[in-house]
């Protein structure tokens, strides 16, 4: 039990980190979208604060669809508290993502419909 929560908190340290822009590997989250298709949201390794929204239309077999967004990280973000990231996208729809800092799992703070998908409010960072 010990090694599993050291293990989740080395995450959680390596995640906030990636989204402080102290991390120099690019972090993907997965997600679902109303028509069951895997999204990804895509960030850019710091110092870009920028990244794409990918639509993969595994389950629909439609082609791949993409939407640019910038991101940014509160600077002041209370010590133990979830890491929060913050995306605007270019039609100014916005999309705040918080993650338990004992497991990968991400929960936003709505929902938002970009390239015509809803996306689910659950997200799962798979790379960092």
């Amino acid at each position: 039990m010990f090694a599993r929560a050291a293990c989740a908190f080395i995450f959680v340290t390596l995640t906030a980190s990636a989204f402080a822009g102290l991390y120099s590997k690019p972090v993907v989250m997965t997600g679902e979208n109303q028509m069951g298709d895997t999204v990804e949201l895509r960030f850019d390794p710091a110092p870009s604060h920028a990244g794409t929204l990918v639509i993969l239309g595994d389950r629909t077999k439609t082609p791949p669809k993409s939407v640019a967004f910038v991101y940014e990280v509160p600077d002041k973000q209370p010590a133990g508290a979830n890491a929060t990231v913050n995306i605007t996208f270019g039609d100014k729809q916005t999309l705040s993502i918080t993650c338990d800092p004992l497991a990968d799992n991400c929960r936003s703070a709505g929902y938002v419909t970009e390239g015509g998908s809803t996306f689910s409010i659950l997200w799962k960072i798979a790379r960092h």
